[in-house]
């Protein structure tokens, strides 16, 4: 699936949280955890290890004339209860 960014927003995570949202595809090759954080609009929170670390996105499903694609709209390092719900949910 494409995985498409705001790239001053991409910019902005990577020099605030070292985190390069590009890397997404990564997270997606990996076991990872998903679930619903807002309904309008509709977002999800994906959690798994990009770049060497387990991060946490923000993301959302899209669809534009070339098929889905996944927009990214924010990232950061997992929290402690994020890297708790993973550990429960993925081993």
């Amino acid at each position: 699936m494409r995985i498409r960014w705001h790239e001053p927003k991409r910019q902005q995570v990577l020099s605030q949280r070292q985190i390069d949202v590009a890397q997404l595809d990564e997270l997606f090759e990996l076991p990872y955890i998903e679930d619903q954080r807002n309904d309008d609009p509709e977002q999800y929170r994906v959690i798994g290890f990009a770049g060497g670390r387990l991060v946490s996105f923000i993301i959302e499903y899209r669809e534009d004339q070339f098929g889905d694609f996944v927009w990214v709209v924010t990232a950061w390092h997992a929290t402690l209860q994020e890297q708790r719900a993973y550990e429960r949910e993925v081993y």
